[in-house]
């Protein structure tokens, strides 16, 4: 009865986490006298859930990390002809380019570990001013070596500032909504990329081109710093904390927490990291040779206009948009693994169809498909990704599966078809390939991933708010 007093008329949520936290500790002082060699363990405290208000000024200041990851991806999908131009690449070398670009992605691991240690807010805060500063660096590089390594460092803190918003949705909104709340931060990239889009058809043909573009993106990043000092350090990760403080245990050394990162998935967490690894590298498949190669596949191969390619992004876009909410309402009614395996197929399908297709309408309308079903799935695998893994190390598992193991096919398409387009006489060829990656994630779902619809996080992860062994030590 003691955990639904909070629910009470007449008593105060701090009242409850008092008397909460003084009973946690008493009953953790009995229990160690009576084993006194066995390691103190954190108490189980309550976690209160956030009233509705707060939980849409935390989905207003958290949407900005999608919609700038949705304009930042979306200048790089729409600009390759004119940065190869600008920077004399071929085939070869613009898939180097990216591939390095994405590495910096995986290297945002090393940034989201820190979330898990000194909490979601100051983390998120500082990833913000680190990608402003570097998306002015880029717009102002030299030669083909700044700018990709601005890129790549940029995208840490990219990657970092969205695999820390997702876990905050996922911490902060009711079971029952979750599924719907990941899918709606996915929504809003439409609104980067819609941005990046318009600006794209401008700045092509203006004397600005491409770099006009990632200046114009500084104004509304300093907006957003500014904004997010109101955010509030997750419920969940409160409540570590406050478990970690009633069994007197401090943080670990940040050097022996990176050290150790690993660790706690070397034992029930093993599985399910190589799971959601496999998940992303499989739909990365389809992310890597759509999003590098569609523009450059488009524009040289096929001769269409700087406002065709414009116009078939934001159409793309908008229906992955559609994607990305359907699959939210399909998660939360069918399930996630109904929703993730139908998308993933679909997606295959898409993309095949989308680089062996030759005239104007088959090409868009099979780019409008792909996106379509790769946002799709993309959100399902996402939402995943942030149940699966408990709340001291939900940081870093998503990291770990979505930004770092599950980075790497995404990241080596790119070269690897900037490779293959001469022996097999084009982009297209070369990239229609890796149009079966997503039927592997097909079978990892329906054979290895758990139905997690309508559970709480507690339920899916046991034993949620203990911390691991490795960390308490």
């Amino acid at each position: 009865m003691a955990h639904r007093e909070h629910g009470l008329p007449g008593v105060s949520r701090f009242e409850t986490v008092i008397k909460m936290t003084r009973a946690s500790r008493a009953q953790s002082n009995v229990m160690q006298a009576a084993h006194p060699h066995r390691p103190s363990e954190p108490p189980k405290l309550p976690w209160i859930p956030r009233p509705r208000r707060y939980l849409a000024a935390l989905f207003a200041m958290l949407m900005s990390a999608t919609i700038f990851e949705g304009y930042d991806i979306t200048i790089f999908h729409l600009a390759t002809p004119e940065i190869a131009r600008t920077f004399h690449l071929a085939d070869p070398a613009i898939g180097l380019m990216a591939t390095i670009v994405r590495f910096g992605g995986m290297l945002s691991f090393f940034v989201v570990i820190l979330a898990d240690r000194y909490g979601r807010k100051p983390i998120i805060s500082a990833t913000i001013v680190c990608y402003t500063v570097l998306t002015l660096f880029t717009a102002l590089s030299i030669g083909v070596r700044s700018f990709t390594i601005f890129q790549s460092v940029a995208q840490i803190f990219l990657a970092a500032e969205f695999g820390i918003a997702v876990t905050m949705i996922s911490e902060e909104f009711p079971d029952s909504r979750r599924g719907r709340a990941v899918a709606a931060l996915h929504m809003v990239a439409f609104l980067g990329v819609t941005a990046a889009a318009l600006t794209y058809a401008i700045m092509a043909e203006s004397g600005w081109g491409w770099r006009g573009m990632y200046l114009l993106g500084i104004a509304p990043l300093v907006m957003v710093a500014f904004l997010r000092r109101r955010l509030r350090e997750t419920g969940r990760f409160m409540a570590l904390e406050r478990a970690r403080a009633a069994a007197g245990q401090e943080r670990p050394a940040f050097w022996k927490s990176l050290r150790h990162s690993l660790e706690p998935f070397a034992g029930p967490y093993r599985s399910r990291l190589l799971m959601m690894a496999g998940l992303w590298n499989s739909i990365g498949l389809i992310g890597g040779p759509t999003v590098t190669y569609f523009s450059l596949y488009a524009r040289r191969d096929h001769h269409w206009k700087s406002h065709q390619v414009a116009a078939a992004i934001i159409l793309a876009y908008a229906m992955g948009t559609v994607g990305s909410m359907l699959s939210g309402f399909l998660m939360d009614r069918l399930g996630r693994k109904f929703t993730t395996s139908f998308f993933y197929l679909l997606s295959g399908a898409a993309m095949y169809m989308l680089f062996t297709s030759d005239g104007y309408g088959p090409i868009l309308a099979a780019e409008v498909v792909t996106m379509f079903a790769y946002q799709a799935a993309r959100t399902a695998t996402s939402a995943l990704s942030t149940e699966l893994f408990p709340t001291a190390i939900r940081a870093t598992g998503y990291s770990l599966c979505v930004q770092v193991i599950g980075q790497i096919c995404w990241m080596l398409s790119p070269v690897v078809i900037g490779m293959l387009s001469g022996p097999l006489g084009g982009l297209g060829n070369a990239a229609s390939l890796f149009a079966a990656g997503p039927i592997v994630g097909v079978v990892i779902v329906m054979w290895f991933v758990p139905e997690t619809r309508g559970k709480t996080l507690e339920e899916l992860s046991p034993n949620v708010e203990d911390l691991p062994p490795v960390i308490a030590d």
